[in-house]
């Protein structure tokens, strides 16, 4: 589903892509959750879905992300798949066992020159979040799920449902 419309200043435009991480194992019942691994299925699934959103992302300043292995992971094959340089990828601690409002603290310090923001992250709070802004909720946002979110806002402390101009949910895969 996709609803678009035209911003009134696309100097003021936001992009936020939010990704779930890629499919990981419960079989490793030594490690950590931190710790846990991707499967090779969440390896080909993050690789088919860089190829499908390379352009939709093509203005991507920043990714934030969890520092659970499976959330790192998932961050370095997306932007190996989209050329993306690793040294624009953050790790924030805060990100792994936050809540909405943790995200949306997280989004909300990001400098007002990036424009264009990916969050990786865990469920549920990922898929709380992105219905916070959706007119229709998604169920899930599955593994390897990815929902673009588009702003009208001079900042990112200035997101909210009512500055949501366009939003993508067509790249959730089904698992």
């Amino acid at each position: 589903m996709v609803i678009l419309y035209l911003t009134k200043n696309e100097t003021m435009r936001r992009e936020l892509f939010i990704l779930r991480h890629a499919k990981s194992s419960w079989s490793e019942v030594d490690k950590s959750d931190k710790d846990r691994a991707l499967k090779p299925k969440g390896i080909k699934d993050i690789a088919n879905l860089a190829k499908a959103v390379k352009d939709t992302v093509k203005n991507l300043d920043l990714i934030v992300t969890s520092p659970a292995n499976r959330a790192v992971h998932t961050s370095v094959l997306f932007a190996e798949g989209i050329g993306f340089p690793m040294e624009k990828i953050l790790l924030n601690k805060k990100i792994y066992d936050a809540d909405e409002a943790m995200i949306q603290e997280v989004i909300s310090n990001q400098s007002a020159d990036i424009k264009s923001l990916m969050i990786v992250g865990h469920n549920p709070t990922l898929s709380y979040f992105v219905n916070g802004f959706l007119p229709e909720p998604i169920f899930e946002l599955p593994t390897s799920g990815f929902v673009c979110l588009y702003f009208d806002t001079p900042d990112w402390a200035s997101i909210r449902k009512s500055a949501l101009v366009e939003f993508n949910t067509n790249f959730i895969l089904t698992e």
